[in-house]
């Protein structure tokens, strides 16, 4: 019975380490960053959610999605040509999603890989999610033209960085 008790006593340890957080455009930002003829930019998604089940949760997963048409620059004529066909196409593809493939724990956090679907395209991602004082935060790049994202207009990249920077922060 005492083998039982102590058995029970690390399960319920265990789970009650496993972590769930809900999050979305609310109570945490998604922002992406880059440059366009020669000037930086930033910008933000404004309407996006995600669930985020961390190790040591048995069967740790992060699914987020984000409406396309939510980006916004503060420049009327950036946030304009996101939306056409050429660059996030929301038309015909109004969502972007991300599924996690692979999550596992490290020192600073976690180490994850999954899948980033935009504009039908889909490739597999790389990142740190680092946990700190504030929270939770995860930054990396993406090549845009990967994702056919403005492959008309600017196809070698000469207005627009090839790299387009993700930011994701979730406060405590």
């Amino acid at each position: 019975m005492r083998i039982l008790t102590m058995l029970m006593c690390c399960i319920l340890s265990y789970s009650a380490l496993a972590e769930t957080i809900k999050i979305n455009s609310k109570n945490a930002s998604l922002q992406f960053s880059g440059e366009h003829a020669g000037r930086a930019f930033t910008g933000k998604f404004n309407e996006w959610q995600a669930t985020l089940m961390l190790p040591p949760e048995t069967e740790p997963r992060i699914e987020a999605q984000f409406s396309l048409a939510s980006a916004e620059t503060g420049n009327a004529m950036y946030d304009e040509t996101l939306v056409e066909d050429d660059w996030f196409n929301v038309k015909n593809t109004p969502t972007a999603k991300f599924v996690a493939s692979d999550i596992a724990k490290t020192d600073s956090g976690y180490m994850v890989k999954g899948e980033l679907s935009l504009r039908g395209i889909s490739h597999l991602v790389t990142f740190a999610l680092t946990r700190n004082q504030t929270g939770l935060s995860a930054e990396f790049d993406i090549d845009r033209l990967a994702f056919g994202i403005g492959k008309e207009s600017d196809p070698d990249a000469e207005w627009v960085s090839r790299e387009i920077g993700l930011r994701l922060t979730i406060p405590n």
